[in-house]
């Protein structure tokens, strides 16, 4: 009960914020720019969902059934680009295509300066859905493959042995066997491309998520920001209705599962085609993206390697916060689960809720968190003011409790997600046997569960240590004064074009979200969950 307060609370918080706004900034904001963030944030839902599904099933289909050089390299540096945030390779497109970019100067050196009118730029809306499609398709790749792997291998094999052409193969037998797993994966894309702030405020495209910071922060209007989140919100509920719908509809038909995930090359007699397809689409994701900003930061290093230090407490801040955040929310997770496994289905309101925080943009969560914390700290103040205490200050707000507060609202289903797959795993009988022997609940969680889902508990630490590293929006509005983070500074320094240093603080988020990226990895080709 508790937790689903907590998670709520943002949310009620915007509904109750959104109804009495000032009507004469509501009405500037309608009139000017509300048709513009409506449309391009849909645009941008619909056109990057279409984009990251192409990719992601052609990675897939082509990682699963086909045998080409590389094949195991490639498999694993699809899914780096998961470690870097979007808006760092906002700032390496844009750094190389604009103009006096690495790709007019070297137009400009084979002189074919002419040229320079083809290259496209990425300050446009197409240039946002061109770098959330190359950033996001991960997760439709690691769920399709995945599905691809297990639910399609023996039916595909047998197709294929009959002499069903690939195509049929595809759209007759793969596609419909793996659309639960498909569904999720363009759902999570969805959602992180209405959440996205990084990118379309670097690359000044009105989108909801910047109508509500500068309605915030530049009308001061906070109502009015409440209800441009709240229509953020009910974006959000319809993007989990419709997974939902979809999901419920397509998981009972078609469905095979194989346990075995034994790779199986069924087309190998054209190698060139996949391996040119995934290199572009490594290339593209990953070697110019990370290229780019080692380059930078390299160069930065050269000229003053002291600065280095400016970046150290940064780096110990984002750390710091990755963890404590991991810490508590798999504690959480963990405790939930554990209560909906003793008590039944009691909880699955409450696990809904935490989906709909996640569905919840960085900067609507922001937004929520932050009225009831301030209306804390002015009752906290007006105790202390009672006791000739003055001077007080922010005591919640100005600490790492608003933070953390926000990250449980955000990310508290990427936590639940591993650790309630892993519950279903395990068969009641042991809870059953250790009561029958006399262990208490405290002891079956602590002595036989933690045990048991160790694995589980640990990757959703890291799964959530990755999104708290990256993330912008909540950390960029709640954070403490003169409290930075990598993210924080990667954005400030992008904004004042000061593009070396927001290069060499965004290659350190890439290097500390792709050493947890890597664990997992290995701990699921290690067969250990």
């Amino acid at each position: 009960m508790f937790i689903g307060a907590i998670v709520a609370t943002p949310i009620i918080t915007i509904c109750v914020q959104s109804i009495n706004v000032d009507q004469q900034v509501w009405q500037h904001i309608t009139k000017n720019f509300f048709f513009n963030y409506s449309y391009n944030t849909v645009y941008l839902i619909v056109t990057v969902a279409i984009a990251t599904l192409f990719l992601g099933l052609t990675a897939a289909w082509f990682s699963v059934f086909y045998d080409f050089h590389c094949k195991k390299l490639f498999s694993y540096l699809l899914i780096l680009p998961i470690a870097i945030p979007p808006y760092a390779v906002a700032y390496c497109y844009a750094n190389i295509t604009d103009q006096g970019g690495a790709i007019n100067n070297i137009l400009d050196f084979l002189n074919f300066s002419q040229l320079q009118f083809f290259i496209p730029s990425v300050r446009s809306i197409t240039g946002v859905v061109f770098i959330l499609s190359i950033t996001l398709f991960p997760y439709v790749y690691l769920l399709a493959k995945f599905s691809f792997a297990t639910n399609s291998r023996k039916i595909i094999e047998a197709a294929a042995n009959l002499g069903i052409n690939r195509g049929k193969l595809f759209f007759k037998c793969a596609l419909p066997l793996c659309k639960p797993a498909i569904i999720a994966g363009v759902s999570l894309v969805m959602m992180e491309a209405m959440a996205d702030f990084g990118v379309v405020h670097y690359l000044g495209i009105e989108s909801l998520s910047v109508g509500i910071y500068k309605s915030w922060f530049g009308l001061g209007d906070f109502s009015s920001a409440a209800r441009l989140a709240s229509i953020l919100f009910i974006l959000s509920f319809l993007v989990l209705s419709m997974e939902s719908l979809f999901r419920k509809k397509n998981e009972s038909k078609y469905f095979s599962f194989d346990i075995s995930t034994k790779e199986t090359k069924i087309f190998s007699n054209n190698p060139i085609t996949p391996f040119v397809v995934i290199f572009i689409l490594v290339l593209l994701t990953l070697i110019i993206p990370v290229s780019w900003l080692i380059y930078n930061s390299i160069s930065l290093l050269l000229e003053n390697i002291l600065i280095l230090t400016h970046f150290i407490k940064a780096s110990i801040n984002s750390i710091l916060l990755a963890f404590l955040g991991g810490a508590l929310l798999t504690s959480f997770a963990a405790i939930i689960c554990f209560t909906q496994r003793i008590y039944g289905g009691s909880l699955n309101l409450f696990l809904n809720l935490s989906k709909l925080g996640y569905a919840s943009p960085g900067i609507v969560i922001a937004l929520g968190v932050i009225t009831p914390i301030i209306y804390f700290d002015k009752k906290i103040i007006q105790f202390f003011e009672m006791l000739n205490f003055n001077d007080v200050g922010l005591i919640i707000s100005g600490s790492f409790f608003i933070l953390l507060f926000a990250y449980l609202t955000r990310f508290l289903s990427v936590a639940l997600n591993p650790i309630e797959a892993a519950y279903q795993k395990v068969d009641k009988k042991i809870d059953f046997a250790a009561a029958n022997l006399g262990a208490k609940r405290n002891d079956l969680f602590f002595r036989i569960h933690i045990p048991m889902l160790a694995t589980s508990f640990l990757i959703a630490f890291l799964l959530v240590f990755i999104d708290i590293i990256k993330e912008l929006p909540a950390t960029l509005i709640l954070r403490p004064f003169n409290f930075n983070t990598l993210s924080i500074l990667a954005f400030e320094y992008a904004s004042s074009e000061q593009i070396s240093m927001a290069a060499l603080s965004s290659l350190l988020i890439v290097v500390f979200a792709s050493v947890p990226l890597i664990l997992i990895y290995i701990m699921f080709n290690s067969k250990k969950i």
